[in-house]
């Protein structure tokens, strides 16, 4: 134990002033967890949104390249496979040229399946979300998030082989032999698809509770909120690079995109050899009574020897808590622990309900819709991409600047006037008001960006002890992504039933979480626990 008098208290503001600072320690632990996990959880989030027009017919059968239905997957299969749409009498002899229309009566049902993986994948997260708590158990907070790295390698894998072993490259009307063949091996490689998924699935749940953790435990009190927003910088870089390999120019084709879904693994390979040039956290260290080694970690994180205050406020947090009586039951029902856990899990909850999951899942069906066809379609969905980085980018100072609670509140607010906004436009006139349209999305995006975007994932570690962090934090991460599985399943029936008027859904759980959160959310910009607490109290 440092003596109590070994400081003064001008030496105490020197020492924290020169820790809140960036430090090569610092910055190669945060390039190498983020561009292993979160980058990687973007390009699984950005990329398959472009794939579905080749996904869905594979899905139901047809692997052959002009077995397509829309008007883009059309246009890249006229261009790149010479397939013809016009002169349709002189082709479908075996009936496996084109794609067979869908029967009326199993258009609800046959979306669903059409939408089974993205499902699957958002269910993963939601299993990767609720047990990141317990890797905890059996790993240290850094070699926690080697496990994420580990599962996205296994699916990247099995998604390599899918498209392998069940395929039709015959760019003519293929023969009932070529189709006998392409169809040997296609519910094998559909399970495959379908495990893939899930495993990418639950790497991205999962690296969204160690990743934040682990940033937020490394990082120095006033830089905590700069330093996680990296986190969600890097999955809408990610999202945006997805976008990008999924251009037909690059893997967005009949024979390469599950490349495009399988090259990010690359990242999560590097990042299980890499992790271990990393130092363990320095508050995993203290809590786990391993306090020399501890001391040593934050030395090397800092770069100084001059950490006395920061041991000490980490001592501080956890004094009030045991560590051996952990469990979400107390999570519940502990006063202390109530606010901040609601809190939390309405601000997750939030992000998903204010509807940014249907733009980025089914931007490339929505603007489609809309008129914008063809390689117009693409451009558009890359602006979408690129309007998340760019806001992203100016969170991270944002976020410091001006705080939490505003950057939560004042969006909101105006996302309700733009749900509304677009629900009018998509009733009235859709193609005719694409630009107006677009505009508004755009400004959706970035409004989500700077705020729901990236504070969800920062919040929860800010408002708990050490201790408790993994479990609430865990359980936050839980319901965002349970309610992001609402959204995208029921998002496609909702909208096949009420149309547009589906955004004044998203409308009213916005405005819902404005008025709850302006009532009971703490600011936690550069403060100790305890002043955070004096909020509910």
């Amino acid at each position: 134990m440092f003596p109590p008098n070994s400081i003064t208290s001008s030496e105490q503001l020197h020492s924290t002033s020169n820790n809140q600072r960036w430090t090569f320690s610092l910055i190669w632990a945060v390039i190498i967890v983020t561009f292993s996990t979160s980058f990687v959880m973007g390009v699984n989030t950005g990329g398959p949104n472009l794939y579905n027009g080749f996904i869905i017919p594979w899905l139901r059968g047809y692997p052959f390249p002009c077995q397509k239905d829309d008007s883009t997957s059309q246009w890249i299969a006229r261009v790149w496979s010479g397939c013809d749409y016009i002169n349709v009498l002189a082709r479908n002899y075996t009936g496996y040229y084109y794609l067979p229309a869908m029967p009326a009566n199993s258009y609800v049902a046959q979306n669903f399946i059409d939408s089974l993986h993205g499902i699957l994948f958002v269910v993963g997260a939601t299993i990767g979300s609720f047990t990141g708590q317990y890797w905890y158990k059996y790993f240290t907070r850094r070699n926690a998030i080697i496990i994420c790295m580990l599962f996205q390698v296994v699916a990247s894998i099995l998604m390599i082989f899918t498209l392998e072993i069940y395929h039709g490259y015959d760019l003519g009307d293929p023969s009932l032999l070529a189709i006998k063949k392409a169809l040997e091996n296609k519910n094998f490689a559909i399970s495959l698809f379908y495990i893939s998924r899930f495993l990418s699935g639950w790497s991205a749940g999962l690296s969204c509770v160690v990743t934040p953790i682990y940033l937020t435990d490394i990082s120095p009190r006033t830089m905590r909120g700069e330093i996680v927003t990296y986190h969600q910088l890097l999955i809408v870089i990610g999202v945006f690079f997805g976008q990008i390999i999924s251009l037909p120019w690059l893997l967005g084709q009949h024979d390469k995109w599950h490349w495009g879904m399988s090259w990010v693994g690359i990242f999560s390979l590097i990042g299980c050899f890499l992790i271990w040039t990393l130092y363990e956290s320095p508050r995993w260290l203290m809590q786990d009574r391993q306090r020399h080694e501890a001391i040593e970690s934050l030395r090397a994180l800092r770069e100084t020897s001059e950490i006395e205050e920061e041991i000490r406020e980490i001592e501080r947090e956890e004094l009030t808590v045991n560590l051996q009586d952990l469990s979400l039951v107390r999570l519940f029902t502990s006063s202390r622990f109530r606010w901040p856990l609601l809190t939390s899990i309405v601000l997750t909850a939030a992000s998903q309900f204010s509807g940014i999951n249907t733009v980025l899942f089914y931007s490339h069906t929505t603007f489609s819709q809309m008129g914008i066809l063809e390689d117009k379609v693409y451009w558009t969905v890359l602006s979408t991409g690129m309007c998340l980085v760019i806001a992203t980018m100016a969170s991270i100072k944002l976020v410091e600047l001006f705080g939490r609670r505003p950057l939560i509140l004042y969006p909101l607010a105006i996302i309700v006037v733009i749900m509304i906004l677009l629900c009018v436009f998509l009733q009235i006139n859709p193609e005719g008001l694409v630009v107006e349209i677009l505009l508004l999305i755009l400004i959706f995006i970035a409004l989500f960006s700077v705020g729901l975007g990236t504070i969800p994932y920062l919040y929860p570690n800010e408002v708990f002890t050490i201790s408790v962090r993994p479990v609430a934090h865990s359980f936050a991460m839980f319901s965002m992504f349970f309610t992001d599985a609402l959204v995208i399943v029921v998002f496609p029936l909702l909208h096949s039933v009420f149309g547009s008027y589906v955004f004044l859904l998203f409308c009213i759980c916005c405005l819902l979480s404005f008025v709850f959160l302006w009532l009971r959310m703490s600011e936690t910009k550069s403060k100790r626990l305890h002043e955070i607490e004096e909020f509910w109290w």
